[in-house]
This record gives structure tokens, sequence and C-alpha cells, in this order.
């Protein structure tokens, strides 16, 4: 690259810097903050700014492969040509938490808050086409080629609420497990980097490492088949069940079946969504419903144990979360489509602290809660 324009592209990258930093910490505190998100399924949600030299070099490599002496990315089309110059990076415990991220996604795409370029496009990840329990078939490849992960390329949407000057800038999104970091992250820094500096490996460390990568995958396997009868312990010893024959040593506990759970769940959200449009007059999306659904759930109390949203939002209770609102935000709750989800999970809450604490103690945390999100609308 001609020493003028790699100046020049670098000048617009160091401008551009805090742009794309600002972004990263937009988005990783939108996932964070989400009631909404998986939390379960989320272990951590850190970020990257690509490097100058990386740049650079990657500019080099791609202009390299146009057979022409005219370079085709220059300060000007950069951005659009590089689309990881921003990486966020999801990391999960577990193989099944990327489905379920995945879907959280899906959801936030439905929602228009965040859009969708390309993908999610799959780099060699850690699953096999098997279930568990499933033997593998003979002749079954387990190598492994090395890099491993999911890609989004995306931009924030417009129900994001993001600054104006992030809108339009693209990011990458990877989402892998904490074993696919683990060997990603090893790998970069004794393989990658040495042989990228010109440093010729003996064969039998690269061979070495792809052979630590298929352990790995094996290692995800079983970890996920701990998981899940780990969470299935407790669902199968029923009283009938202790009429039976104990297990022998070894057996997995049974799995039960998803086909009534499922239906329940159907059902639950119908009903949710039925009683919101009944109490409040509005029509919430199925995020929100799937956190309602979660944190009704969760109460196992004396207090709230089978009490209904009808018997949670007393009109009483509503006006109090609607005076408290309007002291906050000046503004009547509910009126915005895109804040209508976060109104309707901050009214759920003020609910259930009325009906676990007393009505002093929550509408001074509510008070607390919505100060914290208006400061954090005016960043």
């Amino acid at each position: 690259m001609k020493k003028h324009r790699k100046e020049a592209i670098l000048l617009s990258f160091l401008k551009e810097k805090e742009k794309y930093k600002r972004l990263a910490e937009f988005i990783v505190d939108l996932i964070q903050d989400d009631p909404s998100a998986p939390e379960e399924s989320l272990h951590t949600v850190i970020y990257r700014i690509k490097d100058e030299s990386r740049l650079i070099e990657k500019i080099d490599m791609l202009n390299s492969r146009v057979a022409s002496d005219k370079e085709i990315i220059t300060e000007k089309n950069y951005q659009a040509a590089i689309p990881d110059l921003l990486g966020v990076r999801i990391i999960c415990l577990r193989l099944s938490d990327v489905g379920k991220i995945e879907g959280y996604l899906n959801l936030l795409a439905k929602e228009k808050i965040i859009r969708f370029i390309k993908g999610p496009e799959q780099k060699n990840t850690f699953v096999l086409p098997l279930d568990l329990g499933e033997l593998i078939p003979e002749g079954t490849d387990l190598r492994y080629t090395g890099y491993s992960s999911i890609h989004y390329r995306m931009q924030v949407g417009e129900n994001a609420g993001a600054p104006p000057d992030l809108v339009n800038l693209q990011f990458e999104l990877q989402l892998r497990t904490i074993l696919e970091e683990a060997w990603s992250e090893i790998d970069h820094k004794y393989r990658y980097m040495r042989s990228r500096s010109g440093i010729q490996l003996p064969e039998h460390i690269h061979t070495g490492f792809y052979n630590l990568s298929a352990f790995l995958q094996v290692a995800a396997l079983q970890a996920e088949y701990l998981c899940s009868s780990a969470e299935a312990f407790n669902r199968v010893r029923t009283p009938a069940s202790e009429d039976k024959q104990p297990a022998r040593r070894g057996d997995a506990p049974a799995a039960p079946s998803l086909a009534g759970e499922e239906l329940a769940g159907i059902d639950a959200a119908s009903t949710i969504a039925a009683d919101l449009q009944e109490i409040l007059g509005v029509e919430v999306t199925p995020r929100t419903i799937m956190y309602i659904d979660k944190r009704l759930g969760e109460l196992k109390v004396e207090e709230t144990e089978g009490k209904s949203l009808q018997q949670l939002f007393g009109k009483r209770r509503l006006a109090e979360f609607r005076a408290v609102f309007q002291e906050i935000f000046t503004a009547k709750p509910f009126a915005s489509a895109s804040n209508l989800s976060i109104d309707v999970i901050n009214a759920l809450n003020f609910a259930i602290a009325c009906e676990l604490e007393g009505k002093r103690v929550a509408r001074e945390g509510l008070r607390v809660v919505l100060r914290w999100r208006k400061d954090r609308q005016r960043r």
C-alpha cells in the first residue's frame, strides 16, 4: 500500500475509533441490561476494536487479490469493506445455550433493535451432527480444522435507541461456547500469531493444536450431557418413581417428554398476552411475554404463588406505577412503542415488589430503577 494511502486510512480510523468504542459499550449494555435476555445462557459479553496494524495488513491482503495496480480499498470505503472493525463476542457455557442466544437475537431483529446484514455464518463449530447419547458412526471424521465461531454482520436497528452517529456503523457479532473460546485464545497466542509472523512451526505442533480442538469438541458434548442430566434429575424424582426399581449405577436419568411442556408454554404465553391486552390495553412482544412467564415461574413464595396478572396489576397499583413514572419521565407509560416492553417489565417488577416488600419500599425501588433508566437514555 502506498504511504499516503496508508496514512489517510489510519487517520480516518483513529478519528472513528471513539465511535466504535461507544457502539461497543452500547451493544454490551443493551444485552447485559435487558431483563428479557436469557441471562442463564450468557456467560460473558466482550468486545474488541481492530488494531491499526492488523487493519492495514487486512487491507493489503484484500487489495492483493485484485489483478490490478489500483487499490480497491481506500480511506473512503474501508469501513464498508471491513465489517469487523468492531467485534462483539457472546460466550456461552453450553452448546444448548448457543441456540437460545440465536433465538434471542432473532427476537431482537424482529423488534428492529438490531439488524442483520449477513449471517449467521457457522465457522467450523464444535457441534457434531449427532444427538446426545447417539453413538458416533464408524468412520466419522473427528478432526477439526481450527477456528470456531458463529458470525453475524449487523447494525443497531431503528428501535434500539442508539445515538444517530452510531446507527450506520457495522459490527461483527461472534457467538461461541467457553470451550471454543478457550481453544481459540490458546491457538491464537501460541500457533496462529507465530505462524503469521513468519515462524515455521513443525507440522506436529499444528497437528497437536487441531487434536486439542477435537478433544474439546468431545468435552463440549460431555459437558452438555452432564448439564442436561443434572437439570433433569429433579424433574424425574416424582413420588411415583419411588415405587419403581432403583436405577442402575451409570444409568442416565430418563429425559422428560417436552410435548406437554411445550403445550403448557404456548397456553401460558397466550394467557399472558390476553391478560396484558385486557389490563393495559397493549400488545407486547414475544420476548417480553417470555420474560414475564419466566419471572412469574420464579415466584415460589406464599405471597405471590398462584396469583394471576389481574391480581398483581390492581387498579390502585397501576395508578401508583403511573404516578411514579410520570414523576421521573414527565410522560405516560406504555405510550412509546420503542419503550413499551421495558415499561411493562418495570410495571410487573413493581407489582411483585409491592407484594413481597410493601408499597413504600417498592415505590422507592421503582424510582431508583427509572432514574437509572433515564440517565442511560441521556448517554
